[in-house]
């Protein structure tokens, strides 16, 4: 038993504005890319890979908004939300294989150091950073109304940051004459990339995989639809995420008598209702009477 109403997303996302903050990003990313060939900066470098990551990351916002208007078809009877989580798997793919590149070459730089134009790191850093606020400025408001926004307005006060960052290392370089730190920074803001990538990469597998999403526990849900007086049992459970905001359950409930349609109708009101409580907002059950004798919450063998 499913329900057949379709919910749409009445989030209010600013494709405009989305737009121009990618737009900031990858020009802050060029320019940094740039520069930092030209001066020499590992750190430069490193924050022009952030910020591209970003762009990708709010590239991403956009189109899931978008795909997310598209429903099901014949061809895709889900849709088409998971491609997003495809684009972010590759995405922190990418990355941390740049990470390992940027920490490699770093590494080098402690070792053997080169001669760095700091008033070019300090004016190109100045001009990241500057982006990076005209980027906030854009997506404020909507953060504060979309989870997805949000995300975008975090990495984006994490490239701020990484900003600071490059210009601090900048005047330590120039008043002190400290060139190893660029490349420490370097290091620090690719072990920020790699880590924030590798919880992208770890979450995109679990749904891939079709885990159960890290906020359910399988044993809670049972004890929860235990608690309906009208259910002896329930086994057969399937938990899984479609993307990161649409979970699923799927099982068989083994009902304490004969129930009418109309009855049934009435538990599975409350069976969704008590999901919807732990974050579970897609509900397909099969009905069940005397039915699956001695069979396990969680099947052990293969579908």
């Amino acid at each position: 038993m499913h329900p057949h109403h379709h919910h749409s997303d009445h989030s209010e996302i600013s494709g405009k504005n989305l737009f121009y903050v990618v737009v900031f990003n990858l020009v802050i990313t060029l320019v940094e890319f740039v520069g930092g060939l030209v001066s020499g900066s590992m750190s430069l470098l490193s924050d022009a890979f952030h910020n591209l990551s970003d762009a990708m990351s709010i590239t991403i916002t956009y189109f899931a908004y978008k795909f997310s208007l598209k429903g099901p078809d014949e061809k895709k009877t889900f849709g088409y939300k998971r491609i997003t989580i495809l684009a972010s798997l590759f995405n922190s793919v990418t990355l941390l294989v740049i990470c390992i590149f940027l920490v490699k070459e770093a590494v080098e730089r402690l070792i053997n150091t080169h001669p760095i134009e700091v008033k070019t790191v300090f004016i190109i850093g100045g001009i990241g950073l500057l982006g990076n606020l005209l980027s906030l400025l854009f997506l404020k408001g909507a953060a504060k109304k979309d989870l997805n926004v949000k995300s975008a307005y975090l990495h984006i006060l994490g490239d701020a940051l990484s900003s600071i960052a490059v210009i601090i290392g900048a005047l330590f370089i120039y008043f002190w004459g400290m060139v190893r730190i660029d490349p420490l920074i370097s290091i620090l803001i690719a072990v920020y990339i790699a880590k924030e990538s590798l919880e992208v990469l770890l979450k995109s597998v679990n749904i891939i995989m079709q885990s159960t999403p890290t906020h359910v526990e399988p044993t809670k849900v049972v004890e929860e639809l235990m608690k309906i007086q009208e259910i002896k049992d329930v086994h057969h459970v399937h938990l899984w995420s479609l993307d990161d905001k649409n979970h699923f359950f799927e099982g068989h409930v083994n009902l304490k008598s004969d129930l009418t349609v109309t009855q049934t109708m009435q538990v599975y009101q409350k069976i969704k209702d008590k999901l919807q409580k732990l974050g579970i907002n897609h509900v397909t059950v099969q009905f069940e009477y005397n039915g699956c004798p001695g069979c396990e919450v969680v099947p052990k063998k293969a579908l």
